[in-house]
């Protein structure tokens, strides 16, 4: 990796002031990637500077300073540029009051020279995040958490003194807007390859106090069908969900166009920070029985209730909320549908039951389950084995029902109903419709024929004090 680089911007002012490029745009094009956004340290008048920069790109001006602290802000068609003050200590100064050692490099845009006090280069070459100094932490929590991003994004490591001081500091988190929180966690979460900087998050602490909830399933044992206390067991099931998610096409090449339908890809962020809180209601539900055999009844439904406690605190957008809701509620579902599978009792219907009740969320809830099941540790039965496979024909079924709900019609309506059976807007009138739409989407009705003799029928039934058909 060369320590030259060529930036030469046309929009560049004339001025024979010192400017620099600072901070991430350095790093990127060291590592030969386009910056995404431009920082510039500059001597000198930054307002004229930046006006200058306005003219040239055709953006618009913005302050983005505050008291003590001067940022100006170049939003151009084609690039953001932030412009701020050089202090009159220097750009080494400056530079020594950075995050980490990979984002403290400057480039003097005039000398064509690379800055580099804190050793930048040499741990970008080695694909490493260092701090800049322990102070990095104590002046910005948020760096925190951002460590683990771009060590994400980036896949680098995380230096062995600098996940010390991330520990000794983790307590700080407390004190960071939950927005940047949040915000510095989805861009970790949607890197391809998180699980281990999740793990070395836990190691160190931070994990438990960006979600004290947690705390409580540290230790908590499990069933015989589980090998891990829970905590464990949520980092396993992480690993297992991210590993899944990047191997999808590979290995259920049959649900790749199903994955693409429902975007499947673009939930991957949500996925694992529900992944992350599935079992969180564990601990407080966890009961034993007089035989001694431990349970977790409505585990599901208090994990949805800490879960939606902790995204009303990160400030989780209704959208980003509704998602963590419905994986974690129904996480258990597919291991039901498995074990009325096992018991022979599961018909179409009930599958169809639950495409129609999980929406487009059916293929991550899906997934979610086998990485759950996955990280239980070792089934001397091979039942783990079988539910998995179970889980690639519901699949198969899912994409099907897919099929057939964007090519086939509704069989009838609420007019035929109105005009045929006459009868009237009430919950029976919905009962019958969702019944008929049920059976049409499991293929067990495929013609407007066959959708009037089933109504005629449990009309029939119902008139006679039978009770419903009720099979699943």
């Amino acid at each position: 990796m060369t320590a030259t680089i060529h930036f030469e911007p046309a929009f560049l002012p004339d001025t024979s002031d010192p400017i620099y490029l600072v901070g991430g745009g350095v790093r990127d094009l060291l590592a030969g990637h386009a910056p995404a956004d431009i920082d510039l340290v500059a001597a000198g008048d930054i307002r004229r500077i930046a006006t200058q920069i306005a003219d040239q790109t055709g953006g618009t001006l913005v302050d983005l300073g505050r008291k003590g602290f001067d940022v100006l802000r170049v939003a151009a068609p084609e690039v953001t540029i932030d412009i701020t003050p050089l202090d009159g200590a220097g750009i080494e100064a400056d530079l020594r009051l950075r995050d980490f050692t990979i984002n403290a490099m400057a480039w003097d845009i005039r000398a064509h020279k690379l800055v580099d006090c804190t050793g930048g280069l040499a741990d970008l070459r080695h694909q490493t995040i260092r701090m800049v100094s322990p102070a990095a932490f104590e002046e910005d929590p948020a760096r925190l958490v951002r460590a683990y991003r771009l060590a994400a994004t980036l896949n680098f490591s995380i230096a062995a003194g600098t996940g010390a001081a991330i520990a000794g500091h983790r307590r700080r988190i407390a004190d960071v807007a939950t927005e940047r929180v949040w915000a510095e966690l989805t861009k970790l979460l949607a890197a391809e390859r998180s699980a281990p900087l999740i793990r070395d998050m836990a190691a160190t602490g931070l994990l438990t106090a960006i979600f004290p909830e947690l705390a409580p399933a540290v230790g908590c044992t499990q069933n015989r069908h589980h090998e891990f206390d829970v905590f464990e067991h949520t980092l396993r099931a992480y690993d297992h969900l991210e590993e899944l998610l990047v191997d999808f096409s590979t290995r259920f090449p049959f649900a790749v166009n199903t994955a693409e339908t429902v975007g499947l890809a673009g939930h991957a962020a949500m996925l694992k920070y529900a992944c992350l809180l599935h079992d969180a209601g564990k601990p407080e539900t966890r009961t034993t029985d007089a035989a001694g055999t431990v349970h977790f009844y409505g585990h599901a439904a208090k994990s949805a209730a800490i879960a939606a406690g902790i995204g009303r605190r990160l400030r989780l957008s209704r959208e980003q909320r509704h998602v963590a809701d419905a994986i974690i509620r129904h996480h258990l579902r597919p291991l039901f549908l498995f074990q009325a599978s096992e018991a022979g009792s599961l018909g179409r219907r009930g599958m169809t039951r639950f495409f129609t009740r999980c929406g487009g969320l059916t293929l991550p809830i899906v997934v979610h389950t086998m990485a759950d099941i996955m990280a239980k540790g070792a089934v001397l039965d091979g039942r783990n084995e079988r539910f998995i496979r179970f889980c690639s024909e519901l699949m198969k079924t899912y994409g099907a029902y897919l099929d057939r709900r964007t090519a086939l019609p509704r069989l009838i309506s609420g007019h035929d109903l109105k005009s045929v059976f006459g009868l009237t807007p009430s919950p029976l009138f919905a009962q019958i419709l969702k019944q008929v739409d049920e059976r049409r989407l499991s293929g067990e009705l495929e013609t407007r024929a066959q959708a009037m003799e089933w109504v005629r029928t449990f009309l029939k039934r119902k008139a006679a004090g039978e009770g419903p058909q009720t099979e699943d």
